[in-house]
């Protein structure tokens, strides 16, 4: 995915149709679309002038904004603020339902949130992305919706620690040592070693880890791993292949780290995704 820390232009502005439609043609406060995605899609990094709400009703979707890196699983959905800089990709195939909102319904300075979706709020996001954009007369089910919609979205509680949310140093060199991570996530090299490679002591760059992304390197290392986890079973993937990708020495010593984390065996996750698959 998109190095964000080394853009030095803007991210693509993504068209506000509410914005361009004529006067009599406005778009709603609340508006959707229905995408159905291949596996490995990408949006490329952009931005909305309106608040998005991202939701999957199958697959997972992984975002990345400029502060962290989402996995959102089909019993949550990521609202994004207006004008933050995200991408996403799809992991297997993806039943994209997404929602622009006009005001944002959280704090507009977030970078983003994770929400639970219960069953009232999955069948009116799905309900709402199949009426037509341009029928909301005062009363109508569009506009019952709408109003739900955002009155359960401004009620909703976000999960202080979401799994998979990962955090995204700003710090160049923590940047880079990430980005390797992530791009290599057996690797299992000590802060020693990134700090001679770097030029840094590892106890400058632990005390600067700790601070930019709130928690130890050690306990970073293993967030990015559940989160490549979520995404690789999801799809099906044999456990000790996802052992294996990771650095771990057998599917055992995979499943203590996985449950100690998610509270769950990989197990039951790969069964709650086969099972839990939402139908649109």
């Amino acid at each position: 995915m998109e190095d964000f820390s080394n853009r030095t232009d803007n991210a693509l502005i993504m068209p506000d149709p509410a914005a361009a439609a004529a006067p009599e043609d406005v778009l709603p406060p609340v508006y959707g679309e229905a995408i159905e995605y291949e596996a490995g899609a990408r949006e490329f990094a952009h931005r909305h002038a309106h608040a998005q709400l991202l939701y999957a009703t199958s697959g997972l979707i992984r975002v990345r904004t400029p502060a962290a890196s989402w996995v959102v699983t089909p019993d949550c959905a990521m609202l994004v603020p207006p004008f933050v800089e995200h991408e996403l990709e799809m992991v297997g195939k993806v039943g994209f339902r997404t929602l622009y909102l006009d005001p944002c319904p959280l704090n507009a300075a977030d970078e983003g949130r994770l929400l639970p979706v219960g069953g009232l709020l999955r069948e009116a996001i799905l309900a709402l992305v199949k009426e037509p954009a341009r029928t909301r007369a005062p009363g109508s089910l569009a506009d019952i919706l709408t109003q739900l919609i955002v009155k359960l979205l401004a009620a909703a509680t976000p999960a202080d620690e979401p799994p998979g949310r990962l955090p995204l140093p700003q710090h160049p060199r923590l940047h880079r040592i990430c980005q390797a991570l992530i791009e290599e996530p057996a690797n299992s090299d000590s802060l020693e070693h990134w700090g001679d490679r770097f030029g840094a002591s590892s106890r400058t760059l632990a005390r600067h880890f700790q601070r930019e992304t709130g928690m130890p390197f050690a306990k970073w290392r293993e967030e990015m791993r559940v989160s490549e986890a979520m995404c690789l079973l999801s799809t099906h993937t044999p456990i000790d292949e996802v052992a294996r990708y990771l650095g771990y020495a057998d599917a055992s010593s995979f499943a203590v780290m996985f449950k100690r984390v998610l509270h769950m065996t990989p197990v039951k996750y790969q069964s709650m995704m086969r099972s839990g698959v939402v139908e649109a």
